[in-house]
């Protein structure tokens, strides 16, 4: 009798188990099929995905609940009481329910978070680009400004989240794909003396992030949405994720070409009443104050368009020969004296100085899904010409990215991109006469006719002596932008591979290395008669710039009744090396040949080279509660090289907590019609800066 009722048991067990398997397909309102969906049954740890053309197949237990969501689809719950097959259609969810991406890669719905994220789809990045990615966010995300760069195409743009928070370094932290990627323009050697180069802007690094290749900007605004990237993200995150292959089986070839005009959109009011010189005085004879006040260029001169005629810089000289040249310098015409012109004033000389500058992009990409994964490739092509005459950029950009998953447990995906960005002319900033836009804005006289100023050679002394209204402090604008060039050619690479393993229904693992790499060579060319190079000038700049991150994350997922948890522990490993050496000679021996070869001057080379290593752990938990309480708790600790002295490597430790939670009212409590949703959100984050490493460097004279 026990035999007969212990088998009588045992059998009731395995009907009140029995399994069933489900299968199907899942597909959006259009008909397409969505792959990687997501496939759970309901209170337990078993679940799958699609495959690359929507099928899937489960077993579950006879009369259990089927949850299908997937990002950016509304969730759909099905209940199951025999083998079946069961087509799924997901209809597109709505904002609040939009699943985004936060730090470390992790994908959260908007509405459980308690810091404040937002997020930018591929269609409103590429609905108007913009050279510089950065100016394509400018009054698009709450709380950011983005300040253009003031040197045209292909300078540098700041953003800045939530107002300035340090007085040394206020740039959020670029996440590509999961790997950091330099966004600060490497190495200036600058010298505001009259002897000196003057800066150059080349660019900043989130500017070659190429727009075609985007899917998503997310912009993590506060310290508690950041603090898991430490140190670096004191100033808020900017998670950017690639275009995938589609969930289309089968190749896709895509191309878009855009084309775009600039043109000046507000120029200074200036008043146009009184010319060059200084106290209602003015006469030019040299340029060098041989003149009255012909030396300096403020508009505090004599009445413009008042009658009268004055000797100006482009009044004509008369040979002995009766020949009539252009005015310049007359000690080149043996002291002949200028013949007087009219003072009139040319309120539209900065107007004619800026030309209509123009920019091509192009981009072609081919894409495939299949079973196992998908990848696309892609190519673009941009060159743009600035609204500065001579002043242009032109960058190639090439992108893949493979998804791969061998078995339903193993996932490997890469990302790779290469840039080639090179200029034939870079403008020079800041204070001194080699920023065109500064002298000609903050110095240019009113009396000044510039288009006599584009045939830029004295007579008889091309490549030699320049042409010029003030020879004193001020080169000639066409001069310094076709002759003082300041060129560069960079070759850029970044991107990662990573690996994630499902090691059990719950526990996950995840490896990833990836690379920031970057090599630029720079030109900078003065010719003879430069006001701060009387006889020419060149120096040639190498910059070398390579950042490896190498991270593990193992995150642990479970529900428990009512209450949903999520879990992981990583750590990351961040190796920097910089490095740049410049070599010039401030003469040249021969005009016009810009080569250290004919160096006049002894040949100086500066140089330095900067390490740093950051070594990081970090963990985090969020627990939700009957889908209306949230609550997220992170702790990281940096561990940074740059703060090591040559005796210790104590205080060299940070510690980066965060705690974060929502509420979610309108779950709770009913609303008024007119109130769809509303939360209740508070968080709490302490982040800080370290500092840049320590650099080697040194001054060589030969």
């Amino acid at each position: 009798m026990k035999r007969i009722t212990l088998f009588m048991l045992f059998l009731c067990s395995l009907i009140g188990t029995a399994q069933i398997t489900i299968t199907g397909t899942v597909k959006d309102n259009t008909g397409e099929p969505v792959a990687f969906a997501n496939i759970a049954e309901q209170g337990t740890r078993n679940g799958t995905t699609t495959s690359s053309t929507g099928t899937y197949s489960i077993t579950v237990k006879e009369g259990a609940t089927i949850v299908f969501s997937f990002i950016g689809y509304k969730s759909q719950k099905l209940s199951v009481t025999s083998a079946q097959t069961l087509d799924v259609i997901l209809e597109e969810g709505d904002s609040l329910d939009q699943i985004i991406v936060t730090a470390l890669g992790v994908k959260r719905q908007e509405r459980e978070l308690g810091y404040a994220v937002q997020t930018l789809d591929a269609d409103q990045i590429e609905e108007v680009k913009a050279v510089n990615l950065l100016d394509n966010l400018a009054g698009k995300v709450a709380g950011i400004s983005v300040t253009q760069g003031a040197t045209g195409v292909g300078s540098s743009s700041k953003i800045t989240i939530r107002g300035e928070a340090s007085f040394s370094n206020n740039n959020p932290l670029f996440i590509v794909d999961g790997t950091p990627v330099n966004n600060n323009t490497i190495f200036n050697f600058t010298n505001e003396a009259a002897a000196g180069f003057q800066e150059v802007d080349f660019g900043n690094g989130a500017g070659e992030l190429n727009q075609d290749d985007i899917a998503s900007v997310s912009v993590l605004k506060g310290p508690a949405a950041a603090a898991l990237y430490g140190t670096r993200a004191s100033n808020g995150a900017i998670i950017i994720e690639t275009k995938n292959g589609g969930k289309k089986k089968g190749l896709g070839i895509s191309y878009n070409t855009s084309f775009f005009v600039d043109t000046a959109f507000q120029l200074p009011q200036f008043q146009n009443e009184y010319g060059q010189g200084n106290s209602g005085q003015f006469e030019y004879v040299d340029g060098l104050g041989g003149g009255t006040n012909d030396n300096i260029t403020y508009s505090w001169g004599p009445r413009l368009d008042a009658g009268i005629n004055i000797a100006q810089f482009d009044s004509p000289v008369t040979l002995p020969d009766g020949t009539v040249l252009r005015g310049g310098d007359t000690s080149l015409y043996n002291g002949l004296s200028i013949t007087p012109t009219a003072f009139n004033s040319n309120p539209d000389n900065l107007k004619n100085f800026y030309e209509t500058g123009h920019t091509f992009i192009n981009n072609i990409a081919v894409s495939n899904g299949f079973e196992k994964g998908d990848y696309r490739f892609s190519f673009t092509d941009l060159r743009s010409e600035s609204i500065i005459p001579g002043v242009n950029l032109d960058r190639q950009s090439v992108a893949a990215k493979l998804n791969f998953t061998p078995s339903d447990k193993t996932t490997i995906r890469t990302s790779i991109n290469y840039v080639n960005s090179a200029s034939d002319n870079r403008p020079s900033n800041g204070y001194g006469s080699e920023n065109v836009n500064y002298s000609l804005v903050a110095w240019g006289p009113r009396s000044l006719n510039i288009d006599n100023l584009r045939n830029y050679w004295q007579p008889g002394l091309e490549g030699v002596q320049q042409y010029s209204f003030n020879y004193t402090f001020f080169d000639n604008p066409y001069f310094i932008l076709n002759e003082n060039r300041n060129s560069f050619g960079r070759d850029r690479l970044y991107g990662n591979v990573s690996l994630t393993q499902q090691l059990t229904s719950e526990l996950t693992a995840t490896v990833r290395t990836g690379m920031d790499y970057s090599n630029e060579k720079r030109r900078f060319l003065r010719s003879y008669s430069t006001n701060r190079f009387r006889n020419g000038a060149y120096a040639e700049h190498d910059v070398t710039y390579r950042e490896i991150n190498t991270d593990f994350l193992l995150n642990y997922k479970n529900q428990f009744d009512d209450i949903t948890f999520d879990a992981s522990i990583g750590g990351n490993r961040l190796s920097q090396t910089a490095s740049t050496t410049q070599v010039q000679t401030t003469s040249l021996a021969q005009p016009g040949i810009f080569s250290l070869n004919n160096a006049a001057s002894p040949i100086e080379s500066f140089g330095f080279r900067s390490e740093k290593r950051i070594n990081s752990l970090y963990a985090f938990a969020k627990a939700g509660y009957k889908n209306f309480l949230y609550l997220d708790i992170t702790a990281r600790n940096d561990w940074s090289s740059a703060l090591a002295t040559p005796f210790t490597a104590d205080n060299t430790s940070f510690f980066y907590p965060s705690v974060s939670t929502s509420f979610i009212l309108s779950n709770v409590v009913d609303l008024p019609k007119v109130i769809d949703f509303a939360k209740i959100r508070a968080s709490y984050a302490q982040v800080g800066n370290d500092t840049d490493p320590y650099q080697t460097q040194g001054t060589f004279i030969s």
